[in-house]
């Protein structure tokens, strides 16, 4: 199974969403076309009068095995479902690698 498919299985097995995507964006770093940089934007209730350090946290913690073994970079953007509309439901580009 891809590492892609591994952190939405996770993340889907482990909150009640409104909103999941994972995207792999390794090609736009340098190095080889590979699975190790990803962005995550999640959208769930439970994260409800939680801290966004603490939000990153458990993420971080979910994905631990992912992030110890080959995923090198882990863009999280973590809201609640009012959050999110007030973000227009969307968050930023990432920027390109600085090769």
């Amino acid at each position: 199974m891809s590492v892609e498919k591994k952190i939405k299985h996770t993340l889907s097995d482990n909150f009640e969403l409104s909103h999941l995507e994972v995207i792999n964006e390794s090609h736009m770093h340098s190095g080889p076309n590979t699975e190790t940089h990803f962005k995550v934007i999640l959208v769930s209730e439970q994260f409800e009068d939680v801290k966004l350090v603490q939000r990153h946290r458990k993420i971080n913690k979910l994905l631990k095995y992912e992030l110890d073994n080959g995923v090198h970079a882990l863009s999280l953007h973590l809201f609640t479902k009012s959050e999110w509309d007030t973000k227009g439901q969307s968050v930023k580009d990432s920027p390109l690698c600085a090769k």
